[in-house]
């Protein structure tokens, strides 16, 4: 339920509409397969001042959390403001997607709902899974880029030549060329925003909703952006082994891409052991040429590895930052509502995984920021999740929100940003196409998982203390029988 009051309260310093008064304009940034590797939430190794200058005049969000952390259930998560166990979108098939918007008409997206009360929608790069975008939610066509264009690299004989969109089974995992910004996607689509908003003339209030599609894989960026960095080992992980008594289900990220193995030759294990799961782990990454298929991977290419995923990072910060610099030349930095955020984690080496797709803190955790006119400065340590930003958005705008959200509005953290919030955030994982499903709960101080099977029987059980144990290093399930039984109530009462 909503602080209605406090909401209130804020909302009255907002240029909310009344008689004649303009609902406020929304920025909305998202930033693909973005860890909270960012300057503003401490990392002091990473280059990102353009999103720390906005993280200063936001409030920012320390245990903010994706719902589902995969790029498409969780986007579509966000969009609809329902949760993945109510979509049951668990993988990137159009089908599945067909159903759900058949079977839920109610379900307006997060741009239909603005587009229907008066806002100009517009949206660049990937805001829904490619393929997904609805063309009547937003009021222009949507522009994503070419077909497949998150594997855009540069041709290594003419780098200044035309950018080609390689096959998966023919893309570097890394590539670093002396190129100009907008030689790649990221720079042309922020020309493109920087364009528009430069020309526009409309009196409408605008929804521009602006998806970087780095630092996924994979990983290209400018030189220049390479050339910030010189990680050494300090930079590897410090927890690279999976977790003491957690089952494969839970850290062994690669169970969607057997088919991709056997496809480059390989048989993966199906499902691995505990010694033979690292051999195999963060496949997404191992698919790309150049990249280890199989085994440990060595420290010396982690560190490359670190290091482009540092400088994609850098790169799309330079991007945000253009966005920001247009705003503030037009008079409208101080009046505009802007959300950053990414759709889930990212592990570099973690567990022995890379990539997204676990239910840990690492796969889970997302920036979060959140500014506009009235939001005063701060950092919350009180729990969020992206379903929560639907109905914050509605409520910064005052435009009311739709019966079906789920999440809670943030509006009260951004008031009183000292406040709890809410007890627990709740996110899930499927295994092997469906067949197990990881449902899990984290709270202040704890995370619970559930893995059942397609029929409910329990498969495993996890817990972690976080107070003692934040990298999650050991799962104390089966020693700490009171604590398992008290957050399983939690978990099956679900959200409230």
């Amino acid at each position: 339920m909503r602080s209605w009051i406090l909401a209130f309260g804020l909302l009255t310093l907002l240029p909310v509409a009344h008689g004649d008064e303009k609902h406020p304009s929304i920025l909305m940034i998202a930033v693909d397969d973005l860890r909270p590797m960012l300057g503003c939430y401490g990392d002091e190794r990473i280059h990102t001042p353009h999103i720390d200058r906005l993280a200063a005049r936001s409030v920012l969000f320390e245990r903010a959390y994706c719902n589902y952390a995969k790029c498409g259930a969780s986007r579509l998560s966000l969009m609809t403001g329902l949760r993945p166990s109510q979509i049951n979108v668990l993988g990137h098939g159009e089908k599945d997607v067909a159903e759900f918007r058949e079977r839920r008409p109610d379900a307006v997206s997060l741009a239909r709902w603005f587009k229907d009360r008066g806002y100009e929608t517009r949206s660049f790069g990937k805001i829904d899974h490619d393929g997904w975008q609805i063309r009547e939610d937003w009021s222009f066509p949507p522009s994503p880029g070419r077909d497949r264009e998150m594997w855009e690299v540069v041709d290594e004989e003419n780098p200044l030549g035309p950018t080609r969109i390689a096959d998966r089974t023919d893309c570097p995992v890394i590539q670093d060329p002396e190129i100009p910004d907008d030689h790649l996607f990221a720079g042309r689509m922020t020309s493109e925003v920087i364009d528009l908003l430069k020309s526009r003339d409309s009196e409408k209030p605008f929804f521009f909703a602006v998806g970087f599609r780095r630092p996924h894989l994979p990983f290209v960026a400018p030189k220049k952006y390479f050339d910030l960095y010189e990680p050494d080992e300090t930079w590897l992980t410090q927890f690279p082994e999976p977790p003491r008594d957690a089952p494969p289900l839970a850290w062994f990220n690669s169970d969607g891409y057997i088919g991709m193995a056997r496809k480059l030759g390989f048989e993966m294990p199906n499902p691995p052991s505990r010694e033979e799961g690292p051999l195999w782990n963060g496949f997404e990454l191992r698919s790309y040429t150049d990249a280890p298929t199989r085994g440990v991977i060595p420290p010396e290419t982690q560190l490359e590895l670190i290091h482009a995923y540092a400088a994609c990072i850098s790169y799309v910060d330079a991007q945000i930052g253009r966005l920001l610099e247009t705003l503030e030349e037009a008079g409208l930095l101080d009046d505009i509502i802007i959300a950053l955020w990414s759709d889930h984690g990212w592990h570099l080496g973690e567990m022995s995984a890379w990539g997204k797709m676990t239910n840990y803190e690492v796969g889970t955790r997302v920036p979060l920021l959140l500014s506009g006119p009235g939001v005063s400065p701060a950092r919350t340590k009180a729990l969020a999740e992206l379903v929560d930003l639907y109905p914050t958005l509605c409520d910064l705008t005052g435009v009311g929100s739709p019966d079906h959200l789920e999440g809670s509005s943030l509006v009260p953290l951004l008031e009183n940003p000292a406040a709890e919030g809410k007890e627990a955030v709740f996110h899930e994982y499927a295994r092997y196409r469906g067949k197990f499903l990881g449902k899990a709960i984290r709270t202040r101080d704890h995370r619970y998982v559930e893995w059942r099977d397609r029929e409910g029987n329990l498969e495993a059980v996890e817990l972690y203390d976080l107070r003692v144990d934040p990298d999650e290093t050991a799962n104390i399930a089966s020693t700490s029988p009171e604590q398992v039984a008290k957050l399983a109530k939690k978990l099956a009462r679900g959200p409230r």
